[in-house]
């Protein structure tokens, strides 16, 4: 009796295993990624907005092809999206900037087998609300504002919906002749230090968040100056959070910040163009990210219409250009980096098309696979 019990027993653990690795092999196999896309619905100064909305796309992490695209959220220039962390639920900005329109607005919406459901929309306190970052615990979002000069801090629900929980207002006058323009703000890995990227003042704005109280706190350093013209646009931290690497928008360059090792303050200790040596032509740059591994770096030229790949060195953060890729499209703005870090894809705002690149396992290098029709696309989100 007990031989033949101990013998069903094991036939039941060995099923039971056996099923668990084909699932999770044919999971792996099969499911492609599921990608939301932030766009332009509507002729503005700077663009010829096409879309309906906020997209739905599937992109195959295998072989790169996009797939299934479909409207899943009708918002007036939903320019930037970000997902949670648990993929439940969608934030969406409404990039509003019309004479008689006050504010741009934030939109929360609840995922449901890859459709949404709004749950809460607030108001921006700003402009052409360009950005949106949630911090490592979830419980935070935060929204700038290109017009205004105004960062957002908004607490998020258990149910994914929106409060206001504090506000950073750079003053009017701060800097005579000269307007903020907030672009993005970046979270730190250990979910201390805020990095909001000032355009129109060259500078980057340093807070800790406090996520005890909601609050932004400005640090002992409240900003670092850039140097003139420069535009900060974007920015990304290193896994460890001692780089800090922004792209400049104007002068088309990346800075590499670097916190002081036992110190609190940061500094530039190098910076670098996007473009290739005798290149005149004009340019502005767009978007930045890192490879998963680490070990490279790539930004947006519109204009010169690329993606310029950095290798990094690991132990100082310095950068090397080791190549130029064209975007197959006009206007490349923001792009995303598979998670897997095998796939690099590309919105072309002006062409329509999000263009997928195979990245070389061997150096980072791109290589061109397909593109896919999208109306004047802007952000993508996995």
């Amino acid at each position: 009796m007990k031989n033949r019990f101990a013998f069903v027993l094991g036939f039941a653990l060995l099923f039971f295993v056996f099923a668990c690795k084909v699932q999770v092999i044919t999971k792996d196999a099969d499911t492609p990624l599921t990608a939301y896309v932030g766009t332009y619905t509507r002729t503005e100064g700077h663009v010829d907005g096409k879309a309906e909305g906020v997209y739905r796309i599937l992109l195959d992490e295998v072989n790169g092809t996009l797939s299934e695209k479909e409207v899943v959220a009708q918002v007036v220039n939903p320019s930037f999206v970000k997902l949670s962390a648990d993929k439940n639920y969608l934030y969406v900005v409404s990039e509003l900037a019309h004479s008689d329109e006050r504010t741009g607005f934030v939109h929360a919406f609840r995922i449901n087998d890859g459709a949404l459901t709004e749950i809460s929309k607030l108001p921006t306190d700003g402009k052409a609300p360009c950005h949106l970052e949630i911090d490592k615990s979830g419980d935070f979002l935060l929204a700038s504002n290109y017009v205004g000069g105004v960062t957002k801090l908004y607490h998020i629900a258990t149910d994914g919906s929106l409060s206001v929980a504090d506000k950073f207002q750079v003053p009017a006058d701060l800097v005579p002749g000269r307007s903020s323009h907030l672009h993005s703000a970046k979270i730190s890995p250990d979910n201390r230090t805020v990095a909001i990227a000032d355009l129109g003042l060259d500078r980057i704005w340093l807070f800790e968040l406090d996520t005890e109280q909601g609050i932004l706190v400005p640090r002992k350093q409240a900003f670092l100056p850039l140097v003139d013209k420069a535009g900060p646009r974007h920015s990304v931290w290193s896994a460890d959070g001692r780089f800090l690497y922004v792209i400049n928008e104007l002068n088309a360059t990346v800075d590499v910040i670097e916190k002081a090792a036992n110190e609190e303050m940061y500094k530039v200790t190098q910076t670098v163009s996007t473009l290739p040596v005798g290149w005149t032509g004009k340019n502005s740059c767009a978007d930045i990210h890192l490879h998963p591994s680490g070990q490279y770096l790539y930004g947006s030229n519109r204009g010169h219409n690329s993606i310029v790949v950095f290798a990094i060195d690991q132990s100082s953060g310095r950068l090397t250009a080791i190549e130029h890729k064209g975007t197959r499209g006009d206007f490349p703005r923001n792009f995303a980096v598979s998670p897997a870090g095998t796939m690099l894809w590309v919105a072309n705002q002006n062409t329509s098309n999000v263009s997928a690149f195979k990245i070389s396992d061997k150096d980072g290098t791109l290589r061109f696979l397909w593109d896919y029709e999208v109306p004047t696309p802007v952000c993508l989100e996995f």
